[in-house]
């Protein structure tokens, strides 16, 4: 019993940072829970929704049915408890209002290369994200990007509105689940676009999310057989008339099924550090 109800307090602690500091989940195990005989439930056909403009069709993502453990309904207990907090379900309401935007690559930004593991596609968005040329790249064109590239929210007690907003909130208006930017306001991207700035990542490194491979040692399976927590790190290269400056990072990246192409996509980005 003790055991347990440590369990369901962890959960509840984490239920409430998944949203605001970017615990997530997306499984280097997960394709190993078909292993352990795990229901494993077969993508829908894309056919089965209508294409949005520019032919983008919804692709179901890769799930589990976890066995019904002590572990497994502590685990989920505490999430739902986490996110049903008076807190939460304001912040969730305030992002479910955003409109978002139809997805699309354009305006400058990168196709992204498609990854078959967790951090590998955690660095793959993060170096899409960062790799700037400020006047080459449209501002405007980024939220239709994040769309393209994002994965819903399967976390237990997530709504299906907020959980298919965390990405594009999380980088565009952060100040709704109490984070920082990661990226210059509208204002100052004019103005590095005309002083000529750009910015690249380089060095990077990937490990899981501690506290979220704690969940998964502990027998915890979240119900998306991609989601995990990345933690993210590197140095970012600015750019300014030929001088460069430089500026270690971290980032916190949650991956899962993407929603708009095959493989993984990105869940959220969160707890961002420079120095």
């Amino acid at each position: 019993m003790r055991r347990h109800r440590t369990v369901a307090a962890v959960a509840l602690v984490l239920g409430a940072l998944v949203i605001t500091g970017g615990l997530v989940a997306v499984a280097t195990g997960g394709h190993q829970a078909a292993a352990r005989g795990h229901d494993l439930r077969a993508p829908a056909s894309s056919t089965t929704s209508l294409p949005v403009p520019g032919g983008w069709h919804p692709v179901a993502p890769e799930t589990t049915v976890p066995h019904e453990t002590p572990v497994q309904q502590q685990y989920d207990e505490g999430f739902e408890a986490g996110f049903s907090s008076p807190g939460n379900v304001a912040m969730m309401k305030r992002a479910e209002a955003v409109a978002l935007p139809a997805p699309a690559v354009e305006g400058g930004w990168p196709e992204l290369g498609a990854s078959g593991t967790p951090d590998g596609w955690a660095e793959e968005l993060v170096s899409g994200l960062l790799d700037i040329d400020f006047a080459r790249q449209n501002r405007n064109a980024l939220g239709p990007w994040l769309v393209a590239e994002e994965a819903p929210d399967l976390m237990p007690g997530i709504p299906a509105g907020f959980g298919e907003r965390t990405l594009y909130v999380s980088v565009l208006d952060p100040g709704i689940v109490g984070e920082a930017s990661l990226l210059p306001s509208t204002g100052q991207w004019r103005a590095d676009a005309l002083a000529g700035v750009s910015w690249s990542v380089r060095q990077l490194g990937t490990q899981l999310e501690p506290q979220w491979q704690q969940m998964i040692d502990a027998g915890w399976q979240p119900p998306d057989i991609r989601a995990a927590v990345e933690d993210v790190s590197g140095v970012l290269a600015i750019t300014r008339r030929k001088a460069t400056t430089e500026r270690r990072f971290s980032v916190v990246v949650q991956v899962g099924s993407a929603q708009w192409h095959e493989g993984y996509g990105t869940v959220l980005v969160s707890d961002w550090k420079e120095s």
